[in-house]
């Protein structure tokens, strides 16, 4: 049970900007003591939620390594002794046309995309069932319901993640851990503004029913939600955040 002297410990990944910095930012300010982890330093994160007077600790992970995912979670439980919501939010979004996507490629996507998310899941689910409460949420991508050209493989990777979530939900729902995915569309933040065209936001944002880009502390209200006791009995579900966007 969460006290004031033993907040629940949230995990999330990709943390140090994006939408991970924003979901780390909620669960602090909701409580959490949180447990971060990024391929970029989260120096500055860090700083920011024990400026606000939260707890945090960031520990160093590649994602992309099923040997390194497996120590680290084997390291998060040795320093912390438990994680209550884990929050698999990084991912690797390369755009590739089909005629250049190597196996390689295809295995590095898979293995941040799905492999760390299934691995964590799997090193964390037991402490959640042994303690009978436990959050798992994923994310997916609006790419799945409409895939642009050159993000095959992400978009595979995110309708895997989809139904590593249904499994998952299935699986856990009798031992008190619920496992949800939210699916975001195009998102406007330093990393993703860098990398795509502005005239992809615009058609995006052309397409929404809420006629705006999507920023992350869009996400934050679903994330802080499904990671309450207020969603006790919801599991196994896809949340479209995207104005509208392609979850209809």
């Amino acid at each position: 049970m969460k006290t004031a002297s033993h907040p629940r410990i949230a995990l999330v990944t990709g943390a140090a900007g994006g939408l991970g910095h924003a979901f780390a930012m909620r669960l602090a300010a909701s409580g959490h003591q949180l447990v971060l982890t990024d391929r970029l330093p989260c120096s500055e994160l860090l700083e920011q939620i024990r400026g606000a007077g939260g707890r945090a600790d960031a520990l160093a992970c590649d994602l992309a390594d099923p040997t390194d995912v497996q120590r680290f979670a084997a390291e998060v439980l040795a320093k912390l002794g438990r994680v209550d919501v884990l929050v698999n939010n990084a991912a690797f979004m390369p755009h590739a046309p089909l005629g250049s996507i190597s196996a390689s490629l295809w295995r590095q996507i898979m293995a941040v995309n799905m492999d760390a998310p299934f691995l964590l899941a799997q090193a964390f689910a037991p402490g959640m069932a042994e303690r009978g409460w436990g959050r798992i949420v994923n994310l997916a991508s609006s790419t799945v319901w409409g895939p642009p050209p050159g993000m095959a493989v992400y978009a595979c990777s995110k309708m895997g993640v989809i139904g590593l979530t249904r499994a998952l939900a299935s699986e856990l729902g009798g031992q008190g851990i619920t496992v949800n995915a939210i699916s975001p569309g195009l998102t406007r933040h330093p990393g993703s503004a860098a990398n795509i065209p502005s005239e992809a936001f615009e058609g995006v944002r052309a397409r929404q029913f809420i006629p705006r880009t999507e920023v992350p502390d869009d996400l934050t209200g679903a994330l802080a939600f499904l990671a309450s006791d207020d969603s006790t009995f919801i599991t196994g579900q896809v949340l479209n955040v995207d104005g509208g966007g392609f979850g209809f």
